[in-house]
């Protein structure tokens, strides 16, 4: 079952079932001035990035979050 979580100021803080409210509380957090990560966790796979807030910060968290063999290449350019 997937699980998303909610990571700012450097450490996971919250896990939630509904993706819905992940994002919420996401929205909520980054209106007090913080990064705001919304991932989905998978068993035995790495997480992997949904969103980001503010949208300011979404394109520089994606390419934090960016890893090469996930994306259907090889990785090597």
């Amino acid at each position: 079952m997937a699980k998303y979580e909610v990571g700012f100021d450097g450490r996971w803080q919250e896990t939630f079932d509904d993706r819905g409210q992940a994002i919420q509380w996401a929205e909520e957090v980054a209106e007090t001035g913080r990064v705001v990560d919304v991932v989905l966790k998978r068993r035995f796979l790495p997480r992997k990035l949904l969103t980001a807030f503010p949208e300011s910060e979404r394109a520089a968290r994606e390419a934090a979050w960016y890893i090469p063999w996930t994306d259907g290449g090889s990785g090597i350019t």
